[in-house]
Order: C-alpha cells, then sequence, then structure tokens
C-alpha cells in the first residue's frame, strides 16, 4: 500500500523517514563515488587525448636562476671605467689636480689624468685621460707641452716656458684620450717639469702648428707670441721627471 504521508514543514521525524533518508544518502554517496571516479579517469584520458597530436603537455622547464654578480663585475667596471684609468700599473701617476675650465665642464665629471715617466736621461712621458667636453665645430683639441720654469734639468738649466704644440686630440665617445711615449728634449733634459696643456684653437691655427715647428731654427713660442693665437684654455696639468 502506498504511503501518502506528505508530512509537514513541521513534523517530527519517524523512523521510516530516517530509514528513508539513510537510503537516500547511501546512493548519493554511490553516484558521488561514481563521478569522481569517472572524473580521476578523466583526468588521465584527456592529457593523453591532447598528445595524440605530438604536442607535449609537460610544463616548460624553469630557467635556472644564475648569479650574475660575478659575471657583471668587469662589466659594471668597464661602464664605470671606459678610459681603464683606474686598472694602470703602478708607474702610473696621477698628477696634482688640473687646473680646468669651469665653465667649459659645468655640469660635467672633473677631468681625469695619469702620467708615466722612463727614467731615461731624456725620459719619454705618456699621458692618458678622460674629460667629457664636446668639441665645438671648427675647433681643434690640441696638446701643448711647456717646460716649467720652476724646474733644472741635471746641468741646473731652467725650463724656458715656451709653447710647444704636441699633437691634436680627439677623445672618444666616452671622453677617453692619450698621448704616448713623448721624449721631453734632450739628453740631460730629465728634471725639468712638463706643464701639459689642452686647448681649443680655430681648424686653420691648428693646421699651421706643423709648419711652425718645421721652420728652422723654430724653438717654440714665446709667451707672447702664444698671446696673439686666438686659443681657449681647457685644462693644465704638471708632470714631474724628476
Amino acid at each position: 500500500m502506498a504511503n501518502t504521508n506528505t508530512g509537514s514543514s513541521d513534523d517530527t521525524a519517524t523512523p521510516d523517514s530516517q530509514r528513508e533518508a539513510g537510503e537516500g544518502s547511501g546512493k548519493t554517496r554511490i553516484w558521488i563515488a561514481i563521478i569522481t571516479g569517472v572524473t580521476a579517469i578523466a583526468g588521465v584520458v584527456i592529457p593523453l587525448v591532447l598528445t595524440q597530436d605530438g604536442t607535449t603537455s609537460k610544463p616548460p622547464r624553469p630557467t635556472p636562476t644564475v648569479n650574475s654578480s660575478d659575471e657583471n663585475s668587469s662589466e659594471d667596471a668597464a661602464v664605470d671605467d671606459p678610459c681603464d684609468l683606474n686598472r694602470l700599473g703602478d708607474s702610473w701617476n696621477q698628477p696634482p689636480p688640473s687646473r680646468y675650465n669651469e665653465t667649459l665642464f659645468a655640469n660635467r665629471l672633473r677631468p681625469r689624468t695619469y702620467s708615466m715617466v722612463t727614467p731615461d736621461s731624456n725620459p719619454e712621458v705618456s699621458v692618458k685621460g678622460q674629460l667629457s667636453l664636446d668639441v665645438p665645430a671648427g675647433q681643434v683639441l690640441y696638446l701643448i707641452r711647456r717646460p716649467d720654469p720652476k724646474t733644472k734639468d741635471t746641468f741646473g738649466n731652467r725650463g724656458n716656458n715656451r709653447y710647444y704644440p704636441a699633437t691634436p686630440v680627439t677623445p672618444t665617445s666616452a671622453g677617453c684620450w692619450e698621448d704616448d711615449n713623448r721624449p721631453v728634449g734632450y739628453d740631460g733634459v730629465k728634471g725639468i717639469g712638463q706643464i701639459y696643456m689642452l686647448v681649443l684653437v680655430g681648424r686653420d691655427q691648428a693646421a699651421k702648428f706643423p709648419a711652425d715647428r718645421a721652420a728652422k731654427g723654430w724653438d717654440g713660442y714665446s709667451q707672447d707670441q702664444w698671446r696673439a693665437i686666438n686659443s681657449i684654455d681647457v685644462m693644465s696639468f704638471n708632470v714631474s721627471t724628476a
């Protein structure tokens, strides 16, 4: 005989209703178990289906982390010191603080210079440096030497304080420049210091320097002759040959 008692919302549970609820829960658990099993099987089957086209479903292997501090140290050093001035040997010296044109170097790094002098009686001087300077169009950056009148050679003669154009200088994009193995002058000149100057001159004047040096009997420019040359002082520094 069919049970027609539907009950109401406030009915208390009867033994029959408890037994029916228990049977329903058991059926629910069975269906959940079946669905869970099917899902687990699908989780295995689906990747197999996806890999039928030959592609791999494996996640990409993580890129190993490399400690680049050691590898980048030399690169960082090269960026910080592109002219290698900090890695020069013990034979190189940094001259006393240079005089430089504060207007030209406003808001720019202060120029640096290093020098090396051979121990010969006629020493050879090499200079290297770095300067942040934009050479104006139509101008040439020129290296000038001047024997320091406050110093003496091995014979007791003082520097003549005349101006000797040495060579045009073309800094690299990083401001590096150099002049290597330039003799001071004569045997016994050791002891006379060299005042090195970098100046800006017009291209026409720069072209006259070699011709003047080649002239017979020419021995540098006097103070008055140099003042007559239109030039802009960029910087200067002293190199001792003692």
